[in-house]
């Protein structure tokens, strides 16, 4: 078994959805398996699955490559202009730069609705996270390119990026793929040289912004929902027990009731009884005086 083979069976099985990851690598696992090949099926079987925001980052890989060589190339600018010593450059591109995540975040956040999974705010940021780490090149760039992230990835811009157990499988981290420069790319203009791209950038990230807005209030309206349903729920379950108790102490009632009337009845009944041999009593006593 080479390596390549359990790299290429990797990139297959992190290339699908979270909802559908497991059966994918169970399918795939089984098919190495029926090949004889027991050492491949039990590596596959093994490679972990990845987190919320790592999922989507394997996404945008597969389904939005150009993306995500355009915030490859954007960081490439910014680390330009930071070398340069230009003020002016590293404002604007720092400004195109959180427009970029925040577009890259809603398209996310459709693809996984897509799925039929909406992706939290804390998942949205983890992605926006990974990808300005890896806007700083090197491994951590090629970890998020390689499709077969297994974890976030965070960069304080200090430090290079922890990316211990951050790619599958372990040890697997490709070498780093060079790109071609910002300004011959024309992958991250200069926002201050083109007002109309400014404003488109600002737009979609507003639109991002709102989107993203909704989506959480949606979410926290659904949770309202819930809670009601859950209380009305609640509320009907006490009712029906009162109103079941209410039924007990009428039946309990009407019994005594009729107990009662029993009771009485048979009272009455003892007391013309007890009339009757009074009277007997009395009719025999005169007819003996008599």
């Amino acid at each position: 078994m080479g390596a390549d083979d359990v790299v290429a069976a990797a990139e297959a099985v992190y290339a699908v959805p979270p909802a559908t990851f497991t059966a994918e690598r169970k399918a795939r696992s089984a098919a190495a398996r029926a090949v004889g090949n027991r050492d491949l099926a039990a590596r596959i079987a093994a490679l972990p699955k990845p987190s919320a925001s790592a999922a989507l980052v394997n996404r945008l890989v597969h389904d939005a490559d150009d993306d995500l060589v355009a915030v490859l190339r954007l960081g490439a600018a910014l680390r330009e202009a930071q070398q340069a010593g230009d003020p002016v450059r590293l404002r604007a591109l720092t400004a195109e730069r959180r427009h970029l995540l925040d577009r890259l975040a809603a398209d996310a956040a459709d693809r996984a609705e897509h799925d039929g999974r909406r992706p939290g705010t804390a998942v949205l940021e983890e992605l926006q996270q990974t990808l300005q780490a890896a806007m700083a090149g090197g491994a951590a760039a090629a970890a998020v390119r390689s499709g077969r992230l297994v974890r976030a990835l965070t960069a304080d811009g200090l430090e290079p990026a922890d990316l211990r157990g951050a790619v599958a499988p372990e040890g697997s981290l490709p070498d780093p793929e060079p790109l071609p420069a910002a300004a011959d790319a024309g992958e991250a203009p200069d926002p201050a040289a083109d007002p109309a791209a400014e404003e488109a950038a600002r737009r979609r990230a507003e639109a991002a912004q709102r989107a993203a807005a909704a989506r959480e209030a949606a979410d926290e309206a659904e949770r309202a929902a819930a809670a009601a349903r859950q209380e009305a729920d609640e509320r009907g379950r006490a009712a029906q027990v009162d109103r079941a108790r209410v039924d007990l102490l009428r039946a309990r009632l009407r019994d005594a009731e009729v107990a009662a009337a029993s009771s009485e009845r048979a009272a009455a009944e003892s007391r013309a009884r007890a009339a009757d041999l009074a009277g007997s009593a009395a009719r025999a006593a005169a007819a003996a005086a008599d």
